[in-house]
């Protein structure tokens, strides 16, 4: 069975240690932010004090504090820059941290044996999900750090001016937090509300595009916009609601910047000895203080749909493995095709219906073998296992040589697995692109002229004008310049260029006409004895081409 994932508690947090390449760089944002902030309270200081000191004293301002202040105006123009410039680069490569995580948990637990997995929701989760973390993770993180910093020095830096001063600036910041934590819940509760519409729109935008040929041959048009315009009312209602709170919450806060600001001013002018052309100072300087301070406490107040997409990204790249139990490490690639021995195997869906019954069979190298048996006998979840997509409850499949040596499947290597075993389904996919970034898929390597030998030996040779292009030809999104007959040719031509020694074929000739599975079962015929072949299939005239067939169930 399929080992439990494993999600943390605080998903945000969870995720950091994916980004472990770009700790020093996501530390360096925060420090570069601080700097930042610190240019520009000296910039509010110092334009305040000379200010003041004219119009006060009718005095100008010592040289030094010209030359400060022109100093803190080219640091801020510097650091503005160059907090952008890294903060989007490393947004940059969290982002493909964060996408070769979740693509490696895609790989272990896809597909699933729980009914629950859902198409769109990874795809909303690989793009939409994940480019909304990038920007928390490269310049939020670093705001919130920076905020907490500079409060801490802000307090360290005014206490000695009095205790009162210093104790004004504590009691703006609790009353920012007395204002922001009782709608925490709230804002939460709000915003997960809209970011499970979102999803839902992005899952039935995925299921309508994928559905576009079966809505306009039904006439359905008008039933899938109605679709769509009523999840889209739904987000929209939830974000004025949401927009609604956090508009609030905002006035709120900035009320009590501006009674911190009064109260550090009240404590100014009681303090005994503090001279009044600071006062200007003081009051600039505590503004540009808490507006950082300010943003950090209105991050907090939103964190929840990050938090939403964090837990979704974590569910991806925590995915349990589908197969349950780890490949081995040994080498296993003797030259030719290679036996197959199932012995007892058994297979249960997650909800406890089993799949496939205690099974065995021996397949001989190089022997094209059929397999058939009624509906929901276990033929598609023998093929997956035989693959090693899934893992069997009991029994075991084991790899035969010509020589006679025998190895348990799950002994062997990934990546050698795979090199000598794969698997053609009715349904493989074809991606939008050329004939040739389609082979590269299986076969990254492959060149021009062993693509056009594997589609020969599939029996679609790439003559004609519509193949003008060669390997180069643009065959559309799901193969949609293709036909049924090609399509099949297309795929096993693909899995022929891996020059596989065991080629499972489930139901591939399912929806053929005549014409074209006679092609089929002739390119079969061509690689005979070169590879074992295992086809699956409930179709009788694909069978008789089978040196041999065996029953499920029987």
């Amino acid at each position: 069975m399929s080992a439990t994932a494993r999600t943390p508690r605080n998903p945000l947090l969870g995720l950091i240690p994916y980004m472990s390449g770009e700790w020093a760089a996501m530390v360096w944002t925060a420090a570069v932010g601080i700097l930042n902030n610190l240019a520009l309270i000296v910039l509010a200081v110092t334009g305040s004090y000379v200010v003041a000191l004219a119009v006060i004293r009718q005095e100008t301002a010592a040289p030094a504090w010209w030359i400060l202040g022109i100093t803190a105006v080219i640091l801020r123009a510097v650091l503005t820059w160059h907090e952008m410039d890294i903060s989007h680069s490393i947004a940059y490569r969290i982002l493909a941290a964060l996408r070769i995580a979740l693509f490696n948990g895609f790989a272990r637990g896809v597909p699933s044996r729980k009914p629950g997995q859902h198409t769109g929701k990874l795809a909303a989760t690989a793009m939409g999900d994940v480019e909304k973390l990038e920007f928390f993770y490269a310049h939020t993180v670093a705001q919130l750090v920076g905020a907490a910093v500079l409060f801490i020095a802000g307090v360290a830096v005014l206490r000695p001016l009095g205790p009162e001063i210093g104790g004004a600036l504590l009691l703006g910041f609790a009353a920012l937090m007395a204002v922001t934590l009782p709608g925490l819940r709230r804002g939460a509760v709000l915003g997960a509300r809209v970011q499970e519409a979102r999803t839902a729109v992005s899952v039935l935008a995925v299921d309508l595009l994928a559905g576009t040929r079966e809505i306009l041959g039904f006439g359905l048009q008008e039933h899938a916009q109605r679709q769509l315009a009523e999840q889209s009312l739904v987000v929209d209602a939830g974000q004025r609601k949401l927009s609604s709170f956090l508009a609030l919450a905002a006035s709120l806060r900035e009320l009590c910047v501006v009674g911190t600001v009064v109260a550090v001013f009240l404590a100014a002018i009681s303090t005994p000895g503090l001279d009044a052309v600071w006062l200007p100072a003081l009051v600039a300087g505590t503004l540009t203080l808490l507006a950082p301070i300010s943003e950090g406490v209105a991050t907090v107040t939103q964190l929840q749909p990050h938090r939403a997409s964090a837990h979704r990204v974590s569910e991806g790249i925590n995915l349990p493995s589908n197969t349950g139990r780890a490949p081995g490490t040994t080498e296993f690639e003797p030259d030719g095709p290679l036996g197959i021995e199932v012995k007892n195997l058994q297979f249960t869906y997650d909800d406890g219906e089993p799949a496939l019954r205690s099974t065995s069979l021996s397949v001989a190298p190089g022997e094209h073998l059929g397999i058939s048996g009624r509906s929901g006998a276990g033929k598609t979840t023998l093929a997956r296992l035989l693959v090693r997509l899934w893992a069997p409850d009991s029994g075991s499949i084991s790899l035969v040589s010509r020589e006679g040596r025998a190895v348990d499947a799950w002994a062997v290597n990934e990546a050698s697995f795979r090199r000598m075993v794969t698997l053609v389904e009715q349904d493989s996919p074809v991606f939008h692109g050329s004939v040739l970034e389609n082979m590269h898929f299986a076969c990254p390597a492959a060149t021009g002229p062993e693509v056009l030998e594997a589609l020969q030996r599939a029996g679609l040779p790439l003559v004609g004008d519509r193949w003008a292009g060669g390997v180069d030809t643009v065959i559309g999104e799901q193969g949609m310049s293709l036909s049924g007959g090609e399509m099949a040719r297309f795929c096993l031509a693909r899995a022929l260029l891996m020059r596989p020694k065991v080629l499972v074929l489930d139901e591939t000739t399912a929806s053929l006409d005549p014409a074209s599975e006679n092609a089929l079962v002739e390119a079969l015929a061509g690689i005979a004895g070169e590879t074992t072949v295992i086809t699956v299939s409930h179709r009788e005239s694909t069978l008789a081409a089978c040196d041999r067939r065996v029953h499920l169930g029987e």
